[in-house]
């Protein structure tokens, strides 16, 4: 697909303006990138697996920045399931209309952000152990990995609030949910190149700008509070859904 130089401008300062707060957040910016690209006329398929490609370069910089923060008794269960279920979802998506792919995509990330923004974080899962979470976090995982390899996205838009909301540290689950959205979004990345639907042409330039706002954003999650955090995750959740309910009502 050709795009012209202001549209590419337009969509490269898109792409490092969300990488900034994807940087802060632990949230890959694929929930973003996705309707902007159909909006720009590219095809679902190939949309997916620029935003999948996008999240790999973005979260890798996030997970080498915040390595020593990672809790990996919660990011494992999280990761693996994710990884194994992304490319089920991938290929699961193929047999679905755009538009109602579109909606879930939405729908998922509108009630994340509505109950970031307006419950109130319930105390820590008490008497919650290791073998506990292992159970939660497999449950979790695989339902994020599988949605997110549906619809183009590392899941951690739909992690990381969900985590919020039980009571766990948002700082905490930025790092947590890094690792998750990293090995997700290649898994899910992975399926959609083997089935030919990915060109570096237009990946590479938007890597470069999605890596150069990540750094940013990583730097500034160590100087803003707990609080200021859980605000922009919902937000960007919030802002997220209402681009691409308006993009699923144009198809």
């Amino acid at each position: 697909m050709e795009l012209s130089l202001s549209v590419q401008l337009f969509l490269f300062l898109v792409t490092f303006a969300f990488s900034v707060i994807g940087g802060i957040t632990g949230i890959g910016i694929a929930t973003v990138i996705v309707p902007i690209l159909i909006l720009l006329g590219t095809p679902l398929p190939f949309a997916k697996a620029t935003a999948l490609w996008i999240n790999i370069g973005v979260m890798s910089l996030s997970v080498l920045k915040k390595w020593r923060n990672i809790n990996f008794s919660l990011a494992l269960p999280l990761t693996v399931s994710a990884f194994l279920f992304a490319p089920l979802g991938a290929k699961f998506s193929f047999y679905l209309p755009e538009r109602l792919q579109l909606f879930l995509l939405a729908s998922f990330v509108l009630l994340s952000a509505l109950g970031v923004l307006f419950l109130k974080p319930k105390a820590r899962i008490g008497g919650v152990t290791k073998a506990g979470f292992v159970k939660v976090g497999i449950l979790l995982g695989s339902f994020a990995g599988f949605v997110g390899g549906m619809l183009g996205i590392g899941g951690g838009i739909i992690v990381n609030p969900i985590l919020i909301m039980l009571g766990f540290d948002p700082l905490m689950v930025s790092s947590v949910t890094s690792v998750m959205v990293l090995l997700s979004s290649f898994s899910g990345w992975v399926t959609y190149l083997s089935l030919g639907h990915f060109s570096f042409k237009l990946a590479l330039p938007l890597l470069v700008c999605a890596l150069a706002g990540s750094n940013i954003g990583n730097h500034l999650s160590q100087r803003i509070s707990k609080e200021a955090v859980r605000r922009v995750v919902g937000y960007f959740a919030l802002l997220v859904a209402i681009v691409t309910y308006l993009k699923a009502l144009t198809l």
